[in-house]
């Protein structure tokens, strides 16, 4: 009998296992103001709690080997279906399936296989995975009809139990019809051409997250492209979406894309990108990834942008594209993204958030008209980012003014925010027309609240905000404090925000609940109005305040100037990642250097021992190490002056026998493309766990 595989495994989408997860609990983190400390005992409980299910399981029940396998040492398991000459393995009748989800009907477990559908079908019962490829190379899947199932082709990195990773692989001339994934791409030095995707929801279609592939002659109908993080080096050309052509660039700039199908721009600049009208409503339509200076103008659907910064998006019609709510899903989302302007857009969320601005600072929102029925129309919020749970990049000095804002729920949401000027806007028939949590010293003045059916400020642990010159009418509440802090849903305190100020020092607000005299006529209440509990303005106007007259003055984005140190990256994609080797001890003095990076690198090097630095042109092999303890960190820079460090990797090697031999490098294999850096980080702590064992 095979052993058995130890595994824990939750019954989510895998993109969710730990990713999303992981954003929703840094949020929970951000909103409350908790440290590490705080939450560990609670963490630890959490991931013992959901492994202690984590024992020896039968390999058959294991969602990495399929109810079909064409095992490792080339036999076929589970079916008579397919044959096989050497290593071509052929479908020679149709077959079908019930798998669950998270489960794999056919699992390609070697190297070097074909796998030929000769035209035959796969049919599935709407879950589960089709055919799925874990860790393996050269591996072909061609002339294969697949039908209804959940993700159609699964071609994962890695392989956890072999330690492999994929690469050279193909995905060639089939027919891929699914409820979620057509295909899950996460490859190497890959090519997949000719296929045919059909997606039944059109919020899926390709996962997307592939390096140095070929992508190419594909053909969507109803999903598209969908790209969580940026990928590098790849060819993709001829490809449509709903009839019209799909346009992948990386590294260029003076473009202009006229009437594509769905647009995706990695590290390009001073693009324009136009009359973009998919028929359906796509995850996302337009994607810019590290893209600066570009225009998007006259289209439809949804953008987001990760890392882009001095864009300007205008005069587009902009919706809201998930069947479900989405705490995630925006019309208009900017991540990490600075200095950008959102202007005379329609904006419709019908679920999800109008314009999400997150842990990015500078932007300006103006002159749009924003509706939403799911979540905020505006929302301005910190992220957990980077490599500590407790670093937090605040978005600060973005600028919200003469828009037009209606939704069911907040109308503007800033959660952890700073300096956020709000001025100018219309804001009716909210929930709640402003939203602060945990956000301080930011700006509202000029605004017309009105309509509000529950409050038309609600505060929660929020200090130094002024509101100022602001008309307040027909609010249900004018004004409201929470004061209950809540952690895991159970309340552990109470706060009262500080600082909070309802005028200038000359003019307050018009609220319309105010009855004050005016004695002297100079439109100022002689008597202060209390807006809630020791909220104070001073001055109230009796009379509504004439907002066209606001004027307010603009902070310019600077941004630093690019390090003079290795080891710092003034580009969030630039990464140098080391496969090996790793924090382990060896029993040889030669030891692979083999390297992952995000870019191509004009010069890269590396530095064993706080020795000189050694230049590299590719994967190489350290020889003649000597016994003990090495330190070892690898340095990288780009054309464009961008600089980037490994993470130092220090091991041991222990042989028999002493060598004093210098190390020296011996080229042996290209630096390959960056792939997911936390699967990475996983692989590498899997790795010494089973060396310490």
């Amino acid at each position: 009998m095979q052993q058995g595989r130890t595994r824990c495994q939750h019954a989510l989408p895998k993109r969710v296992l730990w990713g999303e997860l992981n954003t929703g609990f840094g949020k929970v983190l951000a909103r409350i103001g908790m440290g590490n400390s705080a939450v560990l005992p609670l963490v630890l409980l959490l991931l013992a709690t959901s492994c202690l299910a984590s024992l020896p399981v039968d390999a058959a029940s294991s969602p990495f080997m399929g109810d079909i396998r064409i095992a490792a040492d080339g036999s076929v398991e589970g079916t008579d279906k397919i044959s096989r000459d050497k290593n071509v393995y052929t479908l020679v009748g149709d077959l079908s399936a019930a798998v669950e989800n998270g489960q794999t009907f056919i699992s390609i477990e070697k190297d070097n296989v074909v796998f030929d559908g000769a035209g035959r079908t796969i049919q599935g019962s709407g879950t589960g995975v089709a055919i799925a490829v874990y860790g393996r190379k050269d591996v072909t899947i061609k002339n294969t009809r697949i039908v209804n199932f959940g993700t159609g082709i699964e071609l994962r990195a890695f392989d956890w139990n072999l330690n492999a990773t994929a690469n050279n692989n193909r995905i060639l001339d089939n027919y891929l019809e699914t409820t979620y994934w057509g295909i899950d791409l996460n490859t190497e030095n890959g090519v997949v051409s000719g296929n045919k995707i059909v997606s039944t929801k059109s919020y899926y279609g390709v996962n997307f997250r592939a390096n140095s592939t070929v992508f190419s002659t594909n053909e969507f109908v109803k999903g598209g492209l969908v790209i969580f993080e940026p990928c590098y080096q790849n060819i993709v050309s001829g490809n449509t979406v709903n009839g019209k052509l799909l346009v992948y660039l990386e590294r260029q700039a003076n473009q202009v894309i006229d009437g594509a199908g769905q647009v995706v721009l990695i590290n390009c600049k001073n693009m324009v990108v136009r009359n973009v009208p998919p028929s359906v409503g796509l995850r996302v339509t337009i994607t810019l990834l590290g893209t600066s200076n570009t225009q998007i103008t006259n289209c439809v659907g949804n953008i987001a942008l990760k890392n882009s910064h001095s864009n300007i998006i205008v005069n587009n019609e902009l919706r809201t594209a998930s069947p479900i709510a989405s705490f995630q899903d925006s019309a208009i989302e900017l991540t990490v993204s600075h200095n950008n302007t959102i202007a005379n857009n329609s904006i419709a969320a019908s679920k999800g958030y109008g314009i999400s601005v997150v842990a990015s600072v500078y932007n300006k929102i103006r002159g749009n008209d924003i509706s939403s029925t799911g979540y905020a129309a505006v929302k301005i919020e910190a992220v957990q980012y980077a490599t500590s749970i407790s670093q937090q990049v605040i978005p600060e000095n973005n600028y919200v003014y003469e828009n037009n804002i209606t939704c069911t729920e907040s109308g503007i949401s800033l959660r952890t925010a700073r300096n956020t000027v709000v001025f100018k806007n219309s804001i009716y028939n909210c929930k709640d027309a402003i939203m602060l949590s945990g956000s301080h010293e930011n700006h509202f003045l000029g605004n017309n609240i009105t309509g509000s059916t529950q409050y038309g400020i609600h505060i929660g642990v929020a200090n130094d905000n002024a509101f100022y010159q602001n008309n307040f009418i027909y609010n249900t509440m004018q004004a409201y404090e929470q004061h209950s802090v809540y952690w895991w849903f159970v309340q552990n305190d109470t706060y009262y925000s500080e600082g909070n100020t309802f005028d200038n020092g000359e003019e307050g607000n018009y609220w319309d609940t105010y009855y004050g005299a005016d004695a002297n006529g100079d439109g100022i209440g002689e008597t202060p109005y209390t807006v809630y509990e020791n909220f104070t303005d001073r001055y109230p106007l009796t009379t509504p305040f004439d907002i066209s007259t606001v004027t307010v003055d603009f902070a310019e984005w600077n941004p630093q100037s690019p390090p003079d140190q290795p080891g710092r990256s003034d580009d969030e994609g630039l990464r140098i990642i080391i496969l090996s080797p790793e924090n382990i001890t060896y029993s040889t003095t030669e030891i692979p250097l083999n390297l992952l990076v995000s870019q191509p690198m004009s010069w890269i090097g590396y530095r064993l021992d706080s020795q000189a630095y050694v230049t590299i042109s590719g994967n190489i092999t350290l020889t003649g190490l000597s016994q003990g303890t090495h330190s070892l960190t690898v340095y990288g820079n780009t054309a464009e002056g961008a600089l980037s460090s490994s993470e130092t990797i220090v091991f041991n090697v222990k042989t028999p026998e002493s060598s004093a031999i210098v190390p020296v490098a011996a080229i042996s294999v290209s630096l390959a493309s960056i792939v997911a850096a936390g699967l990475l980080l996983y692989h590498r702590k899997r790795q010494r766990g089973a060396a310490e064992a």
